[in-house]
């Protein structure tokens, strides 16, 4: 009997033993689980933070330079453009409205104002005079029409960038806007007068730089505001403006970039035996 209640004695310890031993490693593996799920929720928190803040960043600077790239094509400088009888004023102000002529000289003047008929079949380089702050005036001639007129600075220290602005000649509003189709040149040498001047166009393409060069007969050109020459480019829609010059040496080569592929109408201006003329083409620039 005291046999029998000795062996219960011995197998009920090794039941609550066994127990209790299980009871002690269960709980320290699900407190290991526990840590180990508690570790990777805040392993996720922080990440999830962490991807916000790179997603806030990201979009901050975006939106930075989506801005910057808009402040590219932003103009500091705002100029308007008014004809009264036979007069264009060109009025330059900064954005706070204050009277702006801080401009460096370019080409041996301050301004030049380009003016083209919305036909595109009148154009006119001018210089207007400084009248007072901010003002200048020049004499035009032009004939009953819409003209889009360029003002072309070069100001010492603000951002400028040359837009059309519009300048009606008579009652002509009804045809605001109505701009030609301009079809691809078939001919290629120009005749004013006694000269012809003929363009040889090295490429038509947006991705490189477009080589004009012009060979000239009947006269030499002459320096023409400290160039051999100007070239002014205006896109079908008279929006996009382009002036350039010659590049350095004896010969009328120029060098344009088209930023978009359409059609353009350019104007070579050359001073020959004391005039200057202006030899108008047309360029188809493709892809």
């Amino acid at each position: 009997m005291k046999k029998w209640i000795g062996s219960a004695l011995v197998y009920l310890l090794l039941v609550v033993g066994g127990y209790t031993a299980y009871s002690f490693y269960a709980g320290e593996d699900d407190a290991k689980d526990n840590g180990t799920h508690e570790e990777h929720a805040n392993t996720n928190e922080e990440t999830h933070d962490e991807h916000s803040e790179h997603e806030e960043d990201d979009h901050a600077d975006g939106h930075g330079e989506h801005g910057d790239h808009g402040g590219e094509s932003a103009s500091e400088v705002q100029a308007d453009v008014k004809l009264e009888g036979e007069e264009l004023t060109i009025t330059l102000t900064d954005l706070e409205g204050n009277s702006m002529d801080d401009l460096e000289v370019n080409h041996e003047k301050l301004m030049h104002l380009i003016v083209i008929s919305d036909d595109m079949e009148v154009f006119q380089h001018l210089h207007p005079e400084k009248v007072s702050t901010g003002i200048f005036t020049a004499k035009a001639d032009l004939e009953e029409g819409m003209y889009q007129a360029f003002v072309d600075i070069k100001p010492s220290e603000l951002e400028y960038v040359n837009e059309a602005h519009p300048v009606m000649v008579g009652e002509h509003a009804g045809h605001e806007g109505a701009h030609v189709h301009l079809e691809p040149e078939s001919q290629w040498t120009k005749e004013q007068g006694d000269y012809s001047v003929t363009l040889d166009v090295n490429n038509f393409s947006v991705k490189e730089n477009v080589v004009l060069t012009f060979e000239i007969e009947g006269a030499e050109p002459e320096d023409y505001l400290g160039a051999l020459g100007h070239v002014v480019v205006v896109d079908e829609g008279l929006e996009e403006f382009i002036h350039v010059h010659p590049r350095e040496g004896e010969e009328p080569v120029f060098e344009a970039h088209f930023s978009k592929p359409g059609m353009y109408k350019l104007w070579a201006e050359f001073k020959l035996d004391g005039k200057v003329y202006a030899f108008p083409y047309v360029l188809e620039i493709t892809e």
